[in-house]
């Protein structure tokens, strides 16, 4: 049986952009700028007696704590694409969700 080279024929589906590891970076950036000026504004506020300060600076703790979600999710995605890849046949949720049991439901245990 002959064997083809099809390398010609398949692609990658792996659609980070080509600006992918630049713009993780300056998410960490804006990460550590932010969370810089919400030590500034907790510690001002807390040394001139300001409430205002102190609760912006930990308001300001939730757009950090949003934005490290996005930032891992920019390390979290590579590490998922290189699972899919080498499993193709696993569905994509897998690799997010390990399987687990469905838990057994019959109808009379709902009523």
């Amino acid at each position: 049986m002959a064997t083809q080279d099809i390398s010609s024929l398949t692609h990658e589906h792996v659609f980070f952009g080509e600006d992918h590891r630049r713009n993780e970076g300056r998410m960490w950036l804006v990460i550590a700028l932010t969370t810089s000026m919400m030590v500034i504004e907790i510690t001002a506020g807390t040394i001139f007696g300001s409430m205002a300060l102190v609760a912006d600076g930990w308001h300001m703790s939730t757009h950090a704590a949003a934005m490290l979600i996005a930032a891992l999710a920019y390390l979290y995605a590579p590490a998922a694409m290189r699972a899919i890849r080498a499993s193709p046949s696993a569905p994509a949720s897998s690799v997010i969700w390990p399987a687990s049991p469905a838990p057994s439901c019959s109808r009379s245990s709902l009523f």
